[in-house]
């Protein structure tokens, strides 16, 4: 399963659900879809601002993961609408709903069926999404010797992504 067609079917779990989406754990958005209809909430750069902060707190919340077991999910809650962010392999899920849900049974929901869709998304090597200008980037990094973390973080990408990449450009030399 893609990622857009698992977007789609999150999405498609329950009829509050606004938006869902997938975030590399640089805060970086891979895919997202939006309930037809829907104005977004977030203008501007607030949507990459808080895909960036959901991130980053998700995996500051994984420091405690040995004293209180793994982190299943960060929850917002505003006046105009319920944000979740969800663990997933090296990825974030991010899912919105409408305020007036069941907290419990939206999030029940979701994990149920990420769960049953897990071993058929294979996020780690999915890397059609990465521009042709990205992926020479990563050419150009490694062949200078920079390391794969760094390259990284240079270009916003998720490490096992750059990683997937480096063996195809191993195998396919210049």
């Amino acid at each position: 399963m893609n990622d857009v067609d698992f977007l789609n079917s999150l999405l498609a779990i329950d009829p509050s659900l606004r938006f869902s989406g997938l975030v590399e754990k640089s805060g970086h958005l891979c895919a997202s879809i939006i309930r037809q209809g829907l104005n977004e909430h977030l203008k501007g750069r607030n949507p990459e601002i808080s895909y960036t902060q959901s991130a980053y707190i998700v995996e500051l919340r994984k420091i405690f993961e040995n004293e209180l077991g793994p982190l299943k999910s960060v929850i917002y809650i505003y006046d105009k609408v319920v944000m979740f962010t969800i663990p997933l392999k090296n990825h974030i899920v991010v899912f919105s709903t409408d305020t007036n849900i069941n907290i419990d049974s939206i999030f029940e929901k979701a994990k149920s069926f990420i769960k049953n869709v897990e071993t058929e998304l294979d996020l780690e090597l999915d890397i059609k999404n990465i521009s042709q200008e990205k992926k020479e980037g990563v050419r150009n990094l490694y062949d200078s010797g920079i390391s794969e973390e760094m390259i990284a973080e240079q270009l916003d990408l998720n490490l096992s992504t750059v990683k997937s990449l480096v063996k195809i450009i191993m195998t396919n030399p210049k």
